[in-house]
């Protein structure tokens, strides 16, 4: 059985005003109901339909003119593609800023008071993901532990369990997102850079790399 998403209110907003514009048969240049209209027919806040609005506009789906009105600019089915990337791609950028507080000091941690078998483990899980990469496998499952056991590392349970409380939300970033395979597969030599360092028991220096792996997912992730 599929879990079920959460959506936000702004995103309810945006779903309400695609299927509005549906049934309505609207075609482009057709004017939406006004903001004052709108907030009384979805019952919800101002604030979160304006937000709903600029996901709209921002998508090339309606055009707001001031002093006119709201207006539909696209209603081809490319559309609802586009907005499902771009929610995929908000909440992923939201859990690489997380993952930079979370693992940064894990990271850290980890370059101080890693075991040799922690460590012995760590290289084992990356040496597999890597192995498995470049022979076209999938690797999300070795890269995920690889990372979970930098937070074993940090001998710090309120940050293991902590990272463990939110291993769901951060598999999102490990389960082929926007549906591709093998997106992050450029980081895997940072990866190597980041585990050399923390055996090195270089803190500074394994943060850094750290931010630099961190960077290029986040530049990948912009660039959807």
């Amino acid at each position: 059985m599929k879990s079920l998403k959460k959506v936000t209110l702004h995103e309810r907003v945006v779903e309400a005003i695609q299927l509005y514009i549906k049934e309505m048969n609207m075609m482009k240049g057709d004017k939406l109901p006004s903001v004052k209209e709108m907030t009384e027919k979805l019952n919800v806040s101002h604030s979160s339909l304006r937000e709903g609005l600029r996901v709209l506009e921002a998508n090339d789906m309606i055009e707001v003119i001031n002093g006119k009105g709201i207006f539909v600019k696209d209603t081809s089915l490319r559309f609802e593609a586009k907005i499902e990337v771009e929610n995929e791609k908000a909440l992923l950028l939201n859990v690489i800023e997380v993952r930079r507080l979370l693992e940064g000091k894990a990271i850290e941690l980890a370059a101080i008071r890693a075991t040799e078998e922690e460590l012995e483990q760590m290289e084992k899980y990356l040496s597999e993901a890597i192995r498995l990469s470049d022979l076209g496998m999938e690797s999300s499952k070795e890269d995920w532990s690889f990372h979970k056991m930098i937070y074993q590392a940090s001998h710090n349970p309120v940050l293991e369990s902590v990272a463990e409380s939110v291993s769901t939300i951060f598999n999102k970033l490990w389960s082929r997102p926007f549906g591709i395979d093998k997106i992050f597969e450029d980081t895997y030599p940072l990866h190597q850079m980041l585990f050399e360092e923390i055996k090195r028991r270089n803190p500074k220096k394994a943060l850094q790399e750290f931010h630099k792996m961190i960077d290029m997912t986040e530049e990948t992730i912009k660039k959807i």
